[in-house]
């Protein structure tokens, strides 16, 4: 303690302003805090505290003892058992009790206060079972000092300040004031002020902790003094039992003395005194005489005393239940008294009702029925009293109908009164709702009456439709339906209100049904009386619950939109503003609820005939957009994913939902994705594949340098120059095959030195006969048909693929929807949207364009296919069906059609680079490159254009005309392969430079002839021989070509012995001279026949074949203006024909 006080002395002194600005700082917390404690200890600032309050001087003493109080765990909790904190703080109890009250160093409120606060600290630390117990049994002693001064008169607040003090301590430690029960009788007796109450309160909280705790003690004899105060050793149940005598007695004192106590004290007495009566088994006619005519006064507090006496003395009543329930309702109905008063009124006989209910007493419960259908409620009440008046004549309904129940036959219950004569009685009273704001409170209480009445005695945690049945086939039921259909039709500010209404039921999983019975009377009573016109628009609340309802047939609500829309398109004009947009909005959000709640099937006629009335006539852009969506999605996408679709913004955790719910078109933004391991490999389970697989899986192309003619360009030189450009053809290399000049090519070809020119030997002139120019006619005219694809769209190449996605590891690596988890069948299948395929290549293939599919199904996984257990989809998108060669009609499904379009430069194998870019269901992207598509030669084969004068019924002879020209041209003896045509646009102009090659193919002819079928049929152009003529018809897939038996008067004999002019030395040579001369000897003599194959290579080059066939070898001669191209056809015809 010395050092304590040598500490404090050296510390700066604290004035009253200093103690403001501490308990100010300690009310923030926080740096203020810690500014003080940093500077203060604590146990020094209570020292200092404490010393203030003893200080004459001192201003603030309640507001330092409130803030010792407030902080007692922070100021006195360290430290244990022994406190000097605490010690100094009784030492000043014990000071401030002891002197005499002066009225300005001590008063009789600070010594109060001091009692209180210390008492408090003790309590809040609880100090009996953590401290030492000298702390409790010196502040017992000290406070017992006070209390034995038995009517004095001056001090005797201050007596009853501690007998409080005391009882709160009791409370808080059961009997711990046990062992002077005897003394406290005593002092109760002796005491004659107002201060009574607190010693009656004092004396009977200490017999209450007794009896509670079955205490054999003595209370009539205390061998123990008064003070000084001792703790009992043990305050446990006693083995022996109660002393009843005496408890006994000291009840009979208590009830003697209850006159004393003001409505609050009467209150906590008798809440101790019941319990106490009950243990000692008194008659509970004791008490209904002491306390039951407090039920006649006009205080609520005594009238709450005895409703809690009766309701735990239900069985004693003995028929008093009339006069309560009578007592109570005049009181309701007196409109002198305090509202406050009258609503615990009705409160009371709701909870006294319900007791009675519980009961089952009918007698009792029909004359209390009775009475309560006489219950009045006026329209001049308080609406918090219309209210309660309501839901009491609600449980009365309720009671009626149990009494109505259980009644024996022939015996009338309620005079007669019908619940429904009921309801109506009690709206009068609420009536205003009608006409009043929705938002009105006296609308909520109405509605609220619906619900009471409507709902009756049905318990939310019953899970029995038995119930709800009998609810549904109720009279107040049907009369509550019909009610709000005219409500609806008469005042349509309430159609929100009369929708909350249905949503409260459609929440409660008990009444669900009841909601959707109301919404089923709405669609068949409501919709067929609605007006269409602009007012149409406040039902669609209701509507929107209609449609989110599977139960209720949505054809009724789509004839009345069609309807609607049909007027909105008539009424529109330049007057109407946002009108039509806002309204349309609506319906197309009432549509979208219907395609999120029924199956597209239900929807199918209906809603299609809408979205389609709206696409074509509505007035505003934006809606005929939104319904070609929708109807898009209802054709195309099956339900279970269309709902994923339309609910994405739903779904996604990461995004909130749009703020404005009533919005038809929620879209969300999507998420990208940044795990590049996910990307990587995408094309292992994402595949694009080929429909017609290749021949030849080509892994190399041809690719010739332009030597500096054209240098930005790739490939071989161009073949087409403009007619303003021509120079004179001895200028090139007669190597070349053949030449492409462009523009900026002749100005190259200008700049060549004079030396060069003069050094070439100039070609002689050509003189042209008949058969020649017959030749070039033919070829002008097949030219002139050819487009010119630096002026105009080239010729195109279709490549048909297929898109497919395999279900497991998708899902594996990028999750699936969340709300396909309860799915199954194709509902459960993952599923990608607005896929977008990019095709890019380094072959001259031009431009191409994209590929755009809305919507695919991932592809199950082969064990389902063997079960069959993957149902058909009921609606399947018509372009996305995708031919499948196994004939499994269900692989359709989950499969799109990918055609990518080529616009060859130049006729030669290369690759087609895809990337893809599409969207999961969970709103991720996922992009990546998948497997590249390969472009054989054979992917360049076309048919040669057909000029448009000519008739079908001349086309083979035509084609076999072109043939024999083209063969004739290609020729290197030709004389016309310096010609230029002009080509179609009439801009440019092409020549032919042919080459010519063999291929000995060692086959047998029927395998060749099934080989051609298959793969070249639609190029055939004419069949020479009778035999292969023969074979070739018994086919029959080669048709519609020129068949000739005999040597046909041709420009060339094609049957005649190969001349030495073939058999000159060709660029690129698969046979030697020799070997093709002992092949033409042998095959000569076995020959069948031959076939004559005019295939067209994009842009305007062409490949002809003449198959020399014979029983057990062909001989292939090859000729060709593109001589690129045969480093190709040996491979195919390899893969073609050898197996």
């Amino acid at each position: 303690m010395a050092e304590r006080g040598a500490a404090s002395s050296s510390l700066k002194p604290l004035f009253w302003q200093d103690w403001e600005t501490l308990m100010d700082d300690f009310q923030h917390g926080g740096a203020r805090l810690h500014k003080w404690t940093s500077e203060y200890p604590i146990s020094t600032m209570v020292d200092l505290a404490l010393s203030s309050l003893l200080k004459k001087e001192f201003p603030l003493k309640l507001p330092l003892l409130i803030f010792l109080e407030e902080f007692a765990l922070t100021l006195f909790s360290y430290p244990k058992p022994q406190n000097p904190s605490l010690d100094r703080l009784i030492e000043t109890l014990r000071f401030v009790i002891q002197s005499p009250v002066d009225h300005f160093h001590i008063t009789y409120s600070f010594k109060e206060q001091i009692m209180i606060s210390t008492t408090s600290i003790l309590i809040s630390l609880d100090a009996f079972q953590v401290y030492d117990i000298h702390y409790v049994e010196n502040v017992i002693e000290l406070l017992l000092t006070v209390v034995n001064r038995p009517n004095h008169g001056l001090d005797r607040q201050t007596r009853a300040i501690a007998c409080e003090c005391l009882r709160q301590l009791e409370i808080c430690y059961p009997c711990l004031l046990s062992d002077i029960a005897g003394h406290l009788w005593t002092l109760c007796q002796s005491e004659r002020t107002h201060a009574s109450q607190s010693y009656i309160l004092l004396f009977t909280a200490v017999i209450y902790n007794v009896v509670n705790q079955k205490l054999n003690v003595s209370i009539l004899n205390s061998s123990v003094p008064l003070v000084p105060f001792t703790a009992p050793q043990l305050m446990l149940p006693s083995s022996s039992g109660l002393n009843y005598k005496e408890l006994r007695r000291a009840m009979a004192f208590l009830l003697e003395w209850q006159q004393v106590l003001t409505s609050c004290g009467m209150l906590e007495f008798l809440g101790m005194i019941i319990p106490v009566a009950v243990a000692l088994e008194l008659q509970p006619s004791m008490l209904k005489v002491q306390f039951f005519g407090m039920i006649y006064s006009f205080d609520p507090v005594l009238c709450h005393m005895v409703i809690i006496m009766c309701v735990h003395l239900f069985d004693a009543l003995d028929g008093q239940e009339w006069d309560i329930v009578k007592r109570l309702m005049l009181v309701s109905k007196e409109t002198q008294q305090y509202l406050v008063f009258r609503l615990l009124v009705v409160h009371w006989l709701l909870g006294f009702w319900n007791k009675l209910l519980l009961s089952r007493e009918s007698r009792k419960t029909n004359s209390i029925v009775e009475l309560g259908l006489r219950f009045h409620l006026s329209v001049f009440d308080p609406l918090a009293l219309k209210a309660l008046k309501l839901d009491l004549l609600a449980f009365c309904t309720i009671c009626l109908d149990i009494l109505k129940s259980e009644a024996v036959s022939g015996k009338e219950v309620g005079d007669g009164k019908s619940v429904v004569k009921l309801f109506e009685d009690g709206l009068v009273s609420v009536s205003a709702y009608k006409w009043l704001p929705p938002s009105s409170t006296e609308t909520a209480v109405a509605f609220r009456t619906f619900h009471k009445f409507l709902i009756g005695a049905s318990s939310h945690t019953d899970t029995e439709p038995f119930t709800t049945r009998i609810l549904m086939e109720s009279t107040i039921f049907h009369a509550l339906q019909g009610m709000l259909v005219d409500v609806m039709l008469e005042f349509q500010t309430l159609v929100l209100v009369i929708v909350s209404f249905i949503d409260r039921l459609l929440g409660c999983p008990k009444h669900h049904w009841l909601g959707e019975r109301l919404l089923q009377t709405v669609d068949e009573h409501l919709l067929p009386k609605l007006i269409v016109d602009y007012r149409l628009v406040s039902y669609f609340p209701v509507f929107d619950r209609i449609a989110e309802n599977d139960t209720i047939p949505p054809g009724g609500l789509l004839e009345l939109l069609t309807k609607f829309m049909a007027f909105l398109v008539e009424k529109h004009g330049p007057d109407t503003g946002l009108k039509s947009w806002s309204q349309g909005s609506r319906v197309l959000g009432n549509c979208r609820i219907m395609l999120m709640n029924h199956r597209s099937s239900r929807l199918f006629i209906g809603l299609s005939r809408l979205l389609a009335f709206t696409c074509l006539y509505f007035p505003d852009l934006e809606i005929r957009d939104h319904a070609r969506i929708y109807l898009r999605l209802l054709i195309c996408v099956p339900g279970g994913k269309l709902r994923g679709i339309l609910n994405l913004g739903e779904q996604l955790l990461s995004i909130a939902p749009s703020p404005h719910s009533s919005s038809f078109f929620n879209v969300q933004s999507p998420r990208h994705y940044h795990d590049i391991k996910k990307f990587k490999n995408i094309s292992s389970y994402i595949h694009l594949e080929r429909v017609i697989p290749l021949l030849v899986k080509q892994l190399w192309s041809l690719s010739l340098s332009t030597m500096g003619i054209g240098s930005d360009k790739s490939g071989f030189f161009d073949s087409i120059k403009d007619t303003a450009s021509i120079v004179d053809e001895r200028e090139f290399d007669g190597s070349i095959n053949y030449q492409m000049m462009s523009e900026s090519d002749s100005i190259n070809y200008q700049m060549m030195s004079e030396t060069e020119k003069i050094d070439r030997p100039l070609e002689p002139l050509r003189v042209l006969d008949s058969k020649n120019s017959e030749i070039l006619g033919i070829l002008r005219r097949h030219f002139s048909c050819i487009p010119d694809f630096r002026h105009m769209t080239g010729l195109k190449v279709r490549i048909t693929c297929t898109l497919r996605f395999e279900s497991e590891p998708f899902t594996r690596l990028w999750g699936g929807d969340s709300s396909t988890c309860v799915l199954d069948g194709v509902d459960a299948l993952p599923a990608v949207y607005a896929t977008v395929l990019k095709f890019s290549s380094s072959a001259p293939y031009g431009s191409i364009s994209s590929c755009h599919i809305p919507f695919l199904l991932g592809e199950p996984a082969r064990k389902d296919y063997i079960s069959g257990q993957m149902p058909s989809l009921d609606i399947v998108p018509i372009d996305n069906i995708v031919p499948i060669d196994n004939g499994s009609g269900e692989e359709e499904t989950f499969r799109a059609s990918v055609n990518i379009d080529l616009e060859p430069r130049e006729p030669t194998p290369g690759l087609v680079d895809v990337s893809i870019e599409t969207n999961a269901e969970n709103g991720q992207i996922i992009h990546g490159q998948l497997q590249s598509i390969t472009v054989g030669i054979e992917d360049m084969f076309l048919r040669a254009i057909v000029p448009p004068d000519i008739s079908e019924d001349v086309i083979p002879g035509y084609y076999s005309d072109l043939f024999n020209a083209l063969w004739e041209a290609c020729g290197t003896s030709s004389n016309i392969g310096r010609e230029t045509f002009p080509l179609k646009g009439g801009k440019g102009v092409a020549a032919i430079n042919g080459i010519q090659s063999v291929k000995l193919i060692e086959v047998p002819a029927d395998s060749l002839i099934r080989a051609i079928e298959r793969y070249l049929a639609p190029f055939v152009v004419s069949v020479t021989g009778e035999q292969l003529i023969n074979m070739v018809k018994d086919g029959g897939i080669i048709r519609d070509v020129i068949w000739k038996d005999a040597v046909s008067d041709s420009f060339l004999d094609l049957n005649t012995p190969v001349t030495d002019t073939e058999r000159s030395p060709l660029h690129l040579t698969y046979m030697g001279d020799e070997e093709e001369k002992e092949s033409q000897v042998n095959i000569s003599k076995k020959n069948m026949g031959c076939f004559h194959i005019l295939i067209f290579l994009p842009p305007r080059f062409h490949l002809l074949f003449r198959m020399e066939v014979c029983d057990g070898s062909t001989l292939v001669r090859i000729r060709t203006d593109h001589w690129p191209c045969l480093a190709y056809v040996d491979d195919y015809l390899e893969a073609l024909f050898v197996p």
